[in-house]
């Protein structure tokens, strides 16, 4: 039955969260139209979104930048660097003008001094590692903080959209229970299911600010502040990678493996420069701690290298599932394109349409929290010592 009729439908906004009226001159034609809810912006919306108010903006950048002048860690990792570099400075100036033994290049008869040295030199450059390891970790934890808002608003969205599905099979269930069609059992179950879901738009709210209390809380803002995140994951395929001399790079400049390489030295330096007056059983033991730094130091190494392989492995296998979910996402799209054109001629009912309407955005939103998790993926690749 054609007719220009006018047809209020009521279609869930997946920009609010909310029901949106939404009229069409016809069912066969520009309802259609009407009905189309664009996903790619339903998966885009801003934070806005949930809360129904406008926020702030809020960029990744700013928040790190936020976050590392509010950083206990950053601060007192910068100040040890001056203050190693100062030790640096004094050290130098106590080897004097001792003559140099040009064969050794080793400061004569003034070992002390020589040894002060060689250890400050070693403990500025380990403080300058720290403090860049530092700002590395404080990157990741903003970055993980920011995008989590991401994902417990997907969730927010999910439980509105079950919301609205669940008040609409109530109402359905209390018309048929009026009308002697329906159990009173089946009626109470169906007002229990709105109840819950309800409750889990309340829970899904409250999880909402405490994911942006986590970032206000690295930041140094007030509790209950909210932004609007305007830093979305974006997926993209990564560039191929040859794992084996990815581990041989980052081996060289992973800190925590520095620190190790760091012991190495200080033990070699206290037996090239062992006091004998201590006794030669003391210099075994010096000695001995070598051969120890040394075997820490390998086990580091292979630890290393087989957590960078094993996280490669999750990456290609997280860019497996993304392949997925998009051709899960074209099939979704096709049954909802399907039963637009069978709502339009009356064949479905519209909770037919809401919830292939539904399937699609979940998915749409899966893929978003894969693209996060990739996100984190390449940093951590690029960046092991910051997690």
């Amino acid at each position: 039955m054609k007719q220009k009729a006018a047809v209020v439908l009521l279609v869930l906004s997946f920009s609010t969260g909310f029901v949106t009226t939404v009229q069409a001159d016809s069912p066969s034609g520009s309802m259609s139209a009407n009905m189309s809810v664009n996903s790619s912006a339903a998966a885009t919306s801003k934070t806005s979104s949930v809360t129904g108010q406008a926020l702030p903006p809020l960029t990744l950048k700013q928040a790190v930048e936020w976050a590392q002048t509010n950083s206990y860690n950053t601060r007192t990792a910068e100040r040890d660097v001056e203050r190693r570099r100062l030790e640096l400075k004094n050290a130098e100036k106590e080897l004097g003008n001792s003559p140099i033994d040009y064969i050794d290049n080793e400061y004569v008869d003034n070992e002390t001094s020589w040894r002060n040295y060689s250890s400050s030199t070693l403990s500025y450059l380990a403080s300058k590692k720290q403090a860049q390891y530092a700002k590395d970790q404080i990157y990741f934890n903003v970055m993980k903080s920011y995008q989590n808002v991401f994902v417990a608003e997907n969730q927010v969205k999910n439980d509105l959209e079950a919301l609205e599905i669940a008040q609409a099979e109530e109402k359905v269930a209390l018309a048929k229970f009026a009308r002697g069609k329906l159990s009173e059992y089946a009626k109470n179950e169906s007002t229990q299911a709105r109840v819950q879901a309800e409750q889990a738009v309340e829970q899904g709210k409250i999880a909402l600010q405490k994911s942006r209390d986590a970032l206000n809380f690295l930041m140094g803002q007030p509790n209950g502040t909210a932004y609007e995140m305007v830093d979305r994951p974006v997926y993209k395929e990564p560039k191929k990678l040859d794992i084996e001399l990815h581990i041989q790079q980052l081996t060289d400049m992973n800190p925590n493996l520095w620190k190790l390489e760091d012991s190495i030295k200080t033990s070699e330096l206290n037996v090239r420069y062992f006091d004998f007056n201590n006794g030669a059983g003391a210099y075994d033991l010096a000695k001995m701690d070598v051969d120890t730094a040394k075997e820490e130091l390998a086990k580091g190494q292979k630890d290393f290298a087989e957590s960078l392989r094993n996280l490669y492995a999750t990456v290609k296998e997280n860019q497996k599932k993304y392949v997925q979910l998009e051709e899960s996402l074209r099939t979704a799209k096709e049954a909802l394109e399907l039963s637009h054109k069978k709502w339009a001629r009356g064949l479905i009912i519209e909770m037919e349409l809401k919830n292939n309407q539904l399937k699609v955005n979940q998915i749409e939103r899966q893929m978003e929290e894969l693209a996060i998790e990739l996100d984190q993926n390449e940093y951590t690749l690029n960046k092991p010592w910051s997690t």
